[in-house]
């Protein structure tokens, strides 16, 4: 079993053409790294990567076209992430995301950490948590919180906290991606899939 534990972004699309996946592990049998996935619409996937011990994790757990390790900072204060990645000949990749909770995830966050394991790893809560919290997300009912990745990895997410997004954005090479918007795609990921509206977790994820 593969246990890692931090900070986690499961989709932020900008303009039409670019998705990102935005991972910062405190916690991981490896040590801590940090990995930034990025999806194009023909789901052409390159994980940018801060070591290589990250990058072998990562790449047994899904697929990518290209693999790069990197430079990858990451920086929290008071509701304001930003991600620096060095991306060689694309030049800097630089996201800031503000996020917050909302009085009823203020109430959630309070509950999550104290869920017993054995409930957290129940099939039917497992089913139920996307679906409650859809409403106070804007997220798909639908979403997967445990399944099988496209390597054929049976994963879970166990949440902590979570946070709506309340803006973003991003700058890669100097050049501005465009505005934050729900994301459209359905990458192949085995039984996860993108969130359509971005937001923002402290979470465990099981691998087994």
């Amino acid at each position: 079993m593969v246990v890692e534990r931090g900070w986690f972004i499961p989709t932020l699309q900008f303009g039409p053409h670019d998705v990102f996946l935005v991972e910062d592990w405190e916690e991981t049998p490896v040590g801590p790294y940090r990995a930034v996935f990025h999806f194009t619409p023909d789901d052409h996937r390159t994980l940018y990567v801060s070591g290589e011990e990250g990058r072998d994790l990562v790449s047994s757990i899904h697929r990518f076209d290209r693999r790069v390790v990197t430079s990858v900072n990451s920086r929290r204060t008071d509701g304001h992430w930003v991600i620096e990645v060095d991306t060689g000949e694309k030049g800097e990749l630089r996201i800031e995301v503000d996020y917050a909770d909302t009085p009823a995830l203020r109430a959630v966050n309070r509950l999550a950490p104290r869920i017993p394991e054995a409930l957290a790893r129940n099939a039917l809560y497992c089913r139920l948590l996307p679906l409650l919290s859809a409403p106070l997300l804007g997220t798909d009912p639908g979403q997967r919180i445990a399944g099988v990745t496209e390597l054929g990895r049976r994963s879970r997410f166990r949440l902590h906290r979570v946070y709506k997004v309340k803006d973003a954005r991003c700058l890669w090479g100097g050049r501005d991606l465009g505005p934050l918007r729900e994301c459209r795609y359905r990458h192949d990921m085995g039984d996860f899939r993108p969130t359509s509206r971005a937001m923002v977790s402290y979470l465990e994820l099981h691998v087994e």
